[in-house]
């Protein structure tokens, strides 16, 4: 089996990239696409625009416009601007996969009732994974302004929402990601989370020292703070993150944040318009 595996991750890896680059003829503010492959914090971009469309590479710039290419693994450096004038309501060019992987894509949703890093009914049609760093500006503009925008579509059983850590920006970031599942062990992941990211910067990478990880605990509530530290070294709980960062790997995620919904890949912080279009796309061939 895990074999198999192995065998649809390799046909499947560079999809994400594939899917971004073909989607100039998709919504408004067409999601970027990341060429850089560094993942060191060296020529980070320190302006973190908080605009729909957005995303940072491994070496936290800004992820490059989506083009149109012949060939699906690479981009030219010269890439347009996305078309900010095309119609809301265009329907995203959807790239031509073979039937084996989007059956992989379809399953990458782990649906665990006792998942902590989801929420939604586990029976959702529609599941949207998020690849996400904590210190990323973009991220954190997602977190604060679209997330909680589709939450009716969680409430009333569309959609359910995955989040996969993908650390980008060093130790920092991995330290950050850990103090959310140990958030998560005591019930609170996702009061963490929203923590974190209401308490970003409109830009760059904030330093997340111990103390202001256990600060954010504090702050949240969470009732065991010597749990909390004590998890924050947990082996269990880095195994489970760096089985997020490898799979965010294998699927070719570069920039984040990175979505998937269903099979439709969507790359940046895009507006809650784009995430809507897609779940309803994706809902309609559910439904067929």
């Amino acid at each position: 089996m895990w074999a198999v595996a192995t065998i649809v991750v390799a046909l499947v890896g560079g999809f994400l990239i594939y899917t971004a680059m073909t989607q100039d003829d998709g919504p408004a503010d067409a999601a970027p696409v990341a060429t850089q492959d560094s993942e060191d914090e060296a020529g980070q971009d320190e302006t973190g625009q908080d605009e729909a469309g957005q995303g940072e590479s491994e070496q936290g710039e800004p992820a490059e416009p989506a083009t149109e290419a012949a060939d699906p693994t690479e981009a030219t450096s010269d890439a347009a601007a996305p078309d900010e004038t095309a119609p809301a309501e265009q329907e995203a060019a959807e790239p031509t996969i073979s039937d084996e992987q989007r059956q992989f894509l379809l399953d990458l949703p782990r649906r665990e009732a006792d998942d902590p890093l989801a929420k939604g009914d586990v029976d959702a049609p529609v599941v949207i994974i998020e690849y996400a760093d904590y210190r990323c500006p973009f991220c954190a503009s997602w977190g604060r302004d679209v997330q909680p925008a589709l939450q009716d579509l969680i409430d009333d059983g569309t959609v359910r929402l995955e989040f996969r850590d993908r650390i980008l920006f060093g130790e920092d970031s991995e330290a950050t990601a850990l103090a959310a599942r140990a958030a998560g062990e005591q019930g609170l992941y996702w009061e963490y989370h929203d923590a974190v990211f209401a308490a970003a910067p409109a830009s760059g990478h904030p330093d997340m020292p111990r103390e202001k990880l256990l600060g954010l605990a504090e702050e949240i509530g969470v009732p065991d703070l010597a749990q909390f530290e004590a998890d924050l070294d947990s082996a269990e709980l880095r195994a489970a993150m760096e089985a997020d960062m490898a799979e965010g790997d294998s699927l070719g995620v570069r920039s984040t944040p990175t979505f998937l919904v269903n099979t439709v890949a969507l790359v940046g912080a895009q507006p809650e318009q784009v995430f809507r279009q897609a779940v309803a796309q994706e809902l309609a061939v559910v439904q067929e």
